[in-house]
């Protein structure tokens, strides 16, 4: 058995609640959102190096899933980092366009219809 204490990497030691640290509000946010970055990171902003990495991956569209798997962080911490970063205008929400507007209607009242019928 090894002990924890000063060994390896502290970081790894961190609850995820505590590196997320946020004050927003991510209900909005599910596992599919799209995130993008409105600006790069700098020396001067002091990001914690998870807020950083973020801002980086961030550069192109990025799912709250996909930051997850970088970071090696359950989804509500980086939810709750996306939520913050969000209300600092670090981040923004991308909507995924709709490919067919007004025929997705059409597709689910063609799908009630069949149930209807079942």
């Amino acid at each position: 058995m090894s002990s924890r204490t000063g060994c390896g990497d502290p970081g790894r030691l961190v609850r995820p609640f505590a590196v997320a640290g946020a004050t927003a509000d991510a209900k909005a946010l599910d596992l599919v959102s799209i995130v993008v970055a409105t600006r790069t990171p700098t020396e001067r902003d002091g990001l914690t190096p998870e807020r950083e990495t973020i801002l980086r991956l961030c550069g192109r569209p990025r799912s709250i899933a996909e930051l997850s798997g970088y970071l090696e962080l359950p989804l509500s911490a980086v939810k709750l980092l996306v939520a913050d970063m969000i209300a600092d205008a670090a981040l923004r929400t991308s909507e995924s366009p709709d490919p067919c507007p007004g025929e997705s209607a059409a597709i689910l009242q063609a799908v009630l219809d069949g149930l209807r019928a079942l």
